[in-house]
């Protein structure tokens, strides 16, 4: 987008900024066209992008590839891998809330009959506006923890590991686990397509779609048998 806040302006960033500024200074006609664009593009060319939008402060592009990932049913967990989280400003920290949000909106509105608080049950089933209203409101510049918001919503175990950013603090030290060993698998299976012989219909290219692949894949594992455990204990136990 041409329209973009500045990148060395947002990285610097100590206060924040609402997405209502940024968006009073495109035309709707230019968003729409951005989206349009960014439909063009394939699954790991939006992930990759957004990635640099995000970490170069480009909040309105990623906001238009964001939403454009959350339509395509890819959780925003997949988004953020070899990104520090942690070491985000404030004005991100307020966008990744937003998307996970936003996430929660497209493919849990069910969700609302267990939350507890009418405006968190508006902020799933409500309107556009409504939606960036409450938004705005459980995120509260930036300043509110993750697992406030998690606890807010009532967010399921589920939830909480499709999202980047809203975890409550098990999850989130389960995921960072996950984090770590995941370099250490990403190796072994390189090591593993290294022995693999190249031929005219699998080479470099090929291979690393492969150890992609994989790569995925054991993630999702991952997460799905560390959601199972606890239950798979209890089953046991009893």
């Amino acid at each position: 987008m041409q329209r973009d806040a500045p990148a060395a302006a947002e990285r610097s960033a100590t206060t924040y900024t609402p997405f209502s500024s940024l968006w009073n200074a495109v035309t709707p006609d230019a968003l729409d066209e951005a989206r349009r664009r960014v439909t063009k593009l394939g699954r790991a060319d939006l992930i990759r992008r957004y990635r640099t939008a995000f970490t170069d402060g480009r909040r309105l592009t990623a906001y238009v590839l964001a939403g454009e990932l959350v339509e395509r049913g890819v959780p925003p967990c997949f988004w953020h891998e070899m990104l520090a989280l942690d070491r985000c400003s404030v004005n991100q920290r307020a966008d990744l809330a937003f998307t996970d949000l936003a996430w929660l909106r497209r493919w849990h509105p069910g969700h609302a009959s267990a939350v507890r608080y009418q405006r968190g049950k508006a902020l799933l089933i409500g309107t556009d506006a409504v939606f960036h209203r409450e938004a705005g409101f459980a995120i509260f510049e930036g300043k509110r923890p993750a697992w406030k918001i998690v606890g807010s919503l009532s967010m399921t175990e589920r939830q909480q590991w499709e999202s980047a950013y809203l975890r409550s603090t098990p999850t989130k030290s389960e995921a960072e686990a996950t984090a770590i060993l995941s370099e250490r698998v990403q190796l072994a299976l390189l090591d593993d397509l290294r022995t693999t012989r190249r031929t005219a219909t699998f080479g470099e290219a090929e291979s690393a779609t492969t150890l992609a692949r994989r790569h995925a894949l054991w993630r999702c594992s991952r997460m799905v048998s560390i959601k199972v455990r606890p239950r798979l204990q209890h089953a046991t136990i009893k």
